[in-house]
């Protein structure tokens, strides 16, 4: 299990920024798992949901077409 960068302990549900599946309803969390960005058995910590939410958005709104 990986490390908070705030206080260097295992991410899990003692951190106040960890989001187990209990706190999202079931759709929400059925959503977030079917793009990838949310742990639905396991949770997942709040900050790795954002910047895994962030890069996906990303990537579906760019392209690496070669413009040359």
């Amino acid at each position: 299990m990986k490390k908070c960068p705030f206080n260097n302990n295992e991410c899990n549900a003692e951190c106040a920024l960890f989001i187990a599946p209990d706190d999202l309803n079931e759709l929400v969390c059925a959503r977030l798992n079917s793009i990838g960005v949310y742990d639905k058995e396991n949770g997942l910590c709040s900050l790795k949901s954002l910047a895994l939410s962030g890069s996906r958005f990303m990537f579906e709104r760019t392209s690496s077409v070669n413009r040359g």
